[in-house]
């Protein structure tokens, strides 16, 4: 599979056959990953590796999306904070430019993966997996054998019509909620992370999954 056809085969992939994914094709991908680049060639990327079920269910609990749950792995993507650049959060871009090389080279290997920021705090995340807080949790990529073949996912912009010459092409923006809206969406994740886990795992879970949280075929 050359470059372009991997680029253009991956997929965010939320269901999976129970098959188990070998340490070495984790390995081997990761390796892949870390070929990214970054900032200050920091290299400061570090992967807490997730197949326990329970701990799966722990995270979900906690608050993360409950299709964390489908996967046989889980990679939970941490980066060393300690940068300068606090305007641009350049560890962040680093972060990710690894998850991007992880993502390729999962579907190169045959597997489908997805990259997830839907998690509990990254205060939570730090108790559970003793993380130190100069490394932050950035994402968390789910890892498996696909069900099927993903369905293709259409861009919802032309190429053309997103691309500015010398200024912003503000007339690629497409009207969407007001500020206030958004405001109050985050307030309420406030809430719902300060939200006693009792109450989480007793009902409000379930009731987010069922009547708020996106469902997708793949």
């Amino acid at each position: 599979m050359d470059f372009l056809n991997i680029i253009n085969a991956r997929r965010s992939v939320r269901i999976f056959t129970t098959e188990p994914v070998g340490k070495d094709l984790i390995t081997k991908i990761i390796e892949v990953a870390v070929k990214a680049p970054s900032a200050c060639n920091v290299q400061g990327w570090r992967f807490i590796v997730i197949d326990n079920k329970e701990i799966q269910q722990k995270l979900i609990d906690y608050g993360g999306s409950v299709v964390l749950k489908n996967a046989p792995v889980g990679i939970l993507v941490l980066y060393d904070n300690r940068t300068k650049d606090v305007e641009y959060n350049d560890f962040i871009q680093s972060a990710a430019a690894g998850i991007e090389n992880l993502l390729l080279a999962a579907t190169y290997y045959g597997l489908g993966s997805s990259w997830i920021c839907h998690l509990p705090t990254k205060g939570q995340l730090r108790k559970m997996f003793s993380i130190p807080s100069y490394f932050d949790p950035i994402a968390y990529v789910l890892l498996g054998y696909r069900q099927g073949e993903p369905a293709p996912m259409l861009r919802k912009y032309m190429t053309a019509d997103i691309i500015g010459y010398n200024k912003f092409n503000i007339s690629s923006v497409s009207k969407n909620a007001s500020e206030s809206y958004f405001m109050l969406k985050k307030l309420l994740v406030k809430i719902y992370y300060i939200t006693p886990l009792f109450i989480k795992k007793g009902f409000l879970n379930k009731f987010l999954d069922k009547h708020f949280v996106k469902k997708f075929k793949n």
